[in-house]
Formats: C-alpha cells, structure tokens, sequence
C-alpha cells in the first residue's frame, strides 16, 4: 500500500557538470589570466516528498557554492548563468525557482546581497576587494505523483570582463 506520498525521492541538483565546469574555467583563464573561478560545492535539495514543496536558503550548507578571485589589477566582471526551470531525471521534470547572493565573507551563515542568477550581476574587484563567493539556493516543487529518481540539471556559469 505504497502511495506517492510514501515514496521519498533523493536528488541532487548539480551547480555544474564537471564538463561544464572545466571549460568555463578554461575559457575564463584565456580572457584574463589572474581571474579564476572555483567550484565548491552542489545546492542539494536532499530527500523529497512528492507535493511537498522545498526550498533551500543561500545561507544553508546545502546552498551551490562558488568562489570568484581575482589576482590582478581591478576590473568589473558580469556574472550571469544559463539556467533552467527546473531539473529532470530521463524524461521526469521537476519545477524550480534558483535563487542568487553574492558576498565577499565566506561564512556560509552569513547572508549576501540577494540577485536574480536569471539576469545576473555585477562584481566590481579593487585593491581591497579580491574575491566573491556567489551561493545559489532555490525552491523545488514535485507534484503529487512525482516519480522517484536522481534528479539534476547543469547550470552554466558566464563570466564577462566589463572594464579593467
């Protein structure tokens, strides 16, 4: 007597495939070489009940994490992500909101200037300032019927030069 709100359903929801991740760090290493982008960790949406919605906060240790430095002179980078709305497993689709912050502290508790990752935003490195760490968070949405599997979805992150 297994019903849809039985089932618990556990999926990661990856920042970026590792094949994504590399080529924006390549790419980024031939545009500027003392700009560089690290990739800590994945937002994890954890276990799931079905027509349970879930939200994952920016500031929670499940949050995607990535760190922007910057060893050179100063300049101001755009940062925007191709991203979708939502994550799927085969042909399974799950609705879901990301959500952005930016900060120059490194704690994760701490919370960050909130931005759209839809339409990006703008870092500005100087003298005193030579890092960023972007947190992705987001909300997921199964429906009642929700089949179980891993879920994911690549999120592509694009780094722009602005001025130097």
């Amino acid at each position: 007597m297994k019903n849809g709100k039985d089932k618990i359903l556990k999926f990661i929801t990856c920042l970026t495939a590792a094949v994504i991740m590399l080529a924006a760090i390549a790419e980024c290493y031939s545009q500027q070489d003392n700009l560089q982008i690290t990739y800590s960790r994945n937002l994890d949406f954890r276990e799931l009940i079905p027509g349970v919605r879930k939200t994952v906060s920016e500031t929670s240790p499940d949050a995607g994490k990535i760190v922007i430095r910057n060893y050179g002179v100063g300049c101001m980078v755009g940062v925007s992500f191709n991203i979708s709305g939502g994550i799927s497993s085969g042909g399974d689709f799950m609705q879901t909101t990301f959500t952005a912050t930016q900060s120059v502290n490194p704690n994760d508790n701490q919370p960050g200037i909130p931005f759209n990752p839809y339409s990006g935003t703008t870092l500005t490195f100087d003298d005193k300032t030579k890092e960023y760490y972007i947190r992705i968070g987001g909300t997921v949405n199964p429906v009642e019927v929700q089949k179980a599997g891993n879920y994911n979805t690549p999120v592509i992150i694009i780094l722009t030069i602005l001025s130097n």
